[in-house]
């Protein structure tokens, strides 16, 4: 009874999920030939002008004209975050050495998200701690093998 149960809903499940689906996969083929014509055009381009850079390239010129990109990748990516000290994330360092961790990432990074990520890091193994002491004694203590 159960695994016929289980079928069940199992196909009806799948039906519901199948049924309003249709409209997410439709694709304008034209729209998406032109945009790759566009591309295809810039790719010509630059092959055809060999060692031109990004910043070479004119801002008016109708080739990247429609284009959305940022010419500093690395700029964007050095202020996403600050450095963590001696590269080891600060998430570890509050995890594995505490509340020292957080005061060495909070001397050594001078960055307010740094420390947060090292306060974050020692919460959670203080939690896991807490939740491994308190299954440790349910369980263990419970059947009396509690050993400190």
């Amino acid at each position: 009874m159960k695994k016929v149960l289980f079928s069940a809903l199992l196909a009806f499940a799948f039906t519901l999920g199948n049924a309003s689906n249709a409209e997410l996969f439709s694709v304008n083929e034209q729209e998406l030939n032109t945009e790759f014509a566009q591309l295809n055009e810039l790719e010509a381009f630059v092959e055809a002008n060999e060692g031109i850079t990004a910043s070479e390239i004119n801002a008016e010129n109708p080739l990247v004209a429609n284009l959305e990109t940022s010419g500093d990748v690395l700029g964007a990516l050095a202020s996403f975050g600050g450095e963590p000290p001696l590269g080891i994330p600060s998430f570890l360092w509050g995890c594995v050495l505490g509340v020292a961790g957080i005061a060495i990432v909070y001397f050594v990074a001078d960055d307010r998200d740094e420390t947060k990520k090292a306060l974050i890091g020692c919460a959670v193994s203080t939690g896991v701690g807490v939740l491994f002491w308190i299954v440790y004694v349910l369980i263990l203590g419970a059947s009396g093998f509690l050993f400190f």
